[in-house]
């Protein structure tokens, strides 16, 4: 099975209309649809600074490339785990993963922009803390050992 679009499934995806847009039932303009996709990419990319930072902050710390992949993932499904314990209160609003869902506020007719910023915000606080540390690590390291 080939896996490119065939030229009916290219022609199926330019007639979508706006009827065919929209989770739960909730239609929205093709344009608007479009821009609030784009809207979720920028927010996920956003997001994910923060994994990203933490990353590179292991590999400064660890001579083994995978052990810096590893423990990025393993912080991010930690806190993923511990934002879904409800007992944490207010104190999941502070882990890293807590927004990461906010994008899909986007795809429905009523936004609400608290939760994007605060995601936005929080996943950008993250990184700035992490590539500082980075940074630190990396002038104190003796790299030509």
């Amino acid at each position: 099975m080939n896996p490119s679009l065939s030229n009916t499934q290219l022609v199926s995806l330019l007639e979508v209309t706006a009827d065919d847009l929209g989770p739960a039932g909730d239609a929205l303009p093709f344009g608007t649809a479009v821009g609030r996709i784009g809207l979720a990419v920028v927010y996920l990319l956003l997001h994910l600074l923060w994994v990203a930072a933490l990353a590179l902050l292991l590999s400064v710390s660890t001579d083994a490339p995978l052990g810096a992949v590893g423990g990025a993932v393993l912080v991010s499904i930690l806190s993923q785990i511990l934002d879904s314990i409800t007992a944490l209160g207010g104190l999941r609003e502070y882990l890293p993963t807590h927004y990461v869902y906010a994008w899909a506020d986007l795809l429905g007719p009523d936004v609400d922009w608290g939760d994007i910023a605060r995601g936005v915000l929080s996943a950008l606080i993250y990184a700035a803390i992490f590539a500082a540390l980075t940074i630190r690590r990396f002038n104190r390291k003796d790299i030509t050992s």
